[in-house]
């Protein structure tokens, strides 16, 4: 059996679904209120889906939130900030700066 990891809750037109991660980028959907899967989807290469319990317009509304909360692995992180670079003006030798 394949280890299943939730990634958390979306709400869509007041229905509650959990997002579990099957594998690195790809997804299964759950409807709460009765413990039904909706579909699957994949984040990289491009968003594909796979709905299974609902239209193909709901399910999409699904992923699209579960990407905008966060609640999958295909969010781009945050990059940091570059280390900062010391400038030494030019003509003066760098033990002038110290």
């Amino acid at each position: 059996m394949r280890r299943v990891t939730s990634r958390g809750m979306v709400q869509v037109r007041g229905v509650t679904y959990r997002v579990e991660r099957l594998e690195p980028h790809y997804y299964a959907v759950v409807r709460i209120v009765d413990d039904t899967a909706v579909g699957t989807f994949w984040t990289l290469p491009v968003l594909r889906l796979t709905p299974e319990g609902c239209d193909l317009e709901l399910f999409t509304e699904i992923a699209r939130s579960a990407l905008r909360f966060a609640r999958t692995s295909g969010v781009i992180a945050a990059v940091p900030a570059p280390p900062a670079v010391e400038v030494v003006p030019s003509g003066l030798p760098h033990t002038a700066l110290a």
